[in-house]
């Protein structure tokens, strides 16, 4: 038996093993005022523009830009026009100076509360369409008993 050739094997296999199990850990950082729902999904987390939808107002990547009205509704103006303008140009603006990586699409995660009213996401998700964003990932809270990628809990806000 000659264990040059075994070793060889075990460092082909120990290269593998390393290069499959690399870190996919991206920049997430939860805000304050959201309470996600809970979700045993195991897909990575794919870089975008983080949007967090509060009970008084839409945030873009930490940046407030629109405020909404008590228990997070929006106008009835709002929405027969469709689309939320600011959150629109906040959300290009944000992808347009973002450092991106080869490959990353133009995906917008969307940190929602459980108790929002659904009218209010869909604008918002409907805002970002009108700024030509199709993909979108509603961030949940990863249950304990699963091992997978989701959001901690211990997350810091943002300055």
């Amino acid at each position: 038996m000659q264990v040059t050739s075994l070793l060889d094997m075990f460092a082909i296999i120990l290269f593998f093993l390393l290069i499959s199990f690399q870190a996919e850990d991206k920049e997430f950082i939860l805000h304050a005022g959201v309470d996600l729902p809970s979700s045993t999904a195991r897909s990575p987390l794919k870089p975008g523009v983080n949007v967090a939808i509060t009970e008084d107002a839409v945030y873009v990547e930490g940046h407030k830009v629109h405020a909404l009205q008590k228990g997070g509704t929006v106008t009835e103006e709002e929405l027969q026009k469709g689309k939320l303008e600011r959150v629109s140009r906040a959300v290009a603006l944000i992808w347009r100076n973002k450092d991106k990586e080869e490959g990353d699409d133009n995906i917008v995660v969307i940190q929602a509360g459980q108790g929002l009213p659904y009218k209010t996401i869909h604008l918002v998700m409907r805002s970002a369409a009108h700024a030509g964003f199709f993909r979108f990932r509603l961030a949940v809270d990863k249950k304990s008993s699963v091992s997978g990628v989701g959001v901690s809990r211990d997350a810091e806000e943002s300055p």
